[in-house]
């Protein structure tokens, strides 16, 4: 029964994940002046951030009522923004294959922290 019920969680994560990807990029065609391109490095960056938080927060969601959890993810969110936006600034852009790689050694990192937070708020 758990399985359905991860497979079921997963399917809607998946699509709520495709509306909103969609809906931005439809938006920025819709909204953009004729004759400029959307920037497509902030773009990937959003969507990186996308996919990385909101396994984070799914997996975790028995700490959701714990406010050290919320927390840990603003904190990780910062640190997150802050290195990926000097990369961009101080770069031409970064690969997707960049993104691709560094997505499961973001959640391999964030993991433990919010590890630990998850068994102090059962604790309680």
């Amino acid at each position: 029964m758990s399985y359905l019920k991860r497979a079921g969680d997963l399917l809607i994560e998946t699509v709520i994940g495709i509306i909103l990807v969609t809906g931005y990029v439809a938006d920025l065609f819709i909204t953009l002046p004729k004759g400029i391109t959307p920037n497509w490095e902030y773009i990937a960056f959003g969507v990186n951030t996308l996919v990385v938080f909101g396994f984070s927060i799914s997996w975790y969601r028995d700490a959701w009522k714990c406010s050290s959890f919320w927390v840990a993810i603003l904190v990780l969110l910062l640190g997150h923004t802050a290195v990926y936006l000097s990369l961009l600034h101080y770069t031409e852009g970064l690969p997707l294959m960049f993104y691709v790689v560094l997505n499961p050694v973001e959640l391999t990192v964030f993991t433990p922290f919010l590890r630990k937070i998850r068994q102090k708020s059962a604790r309680i």
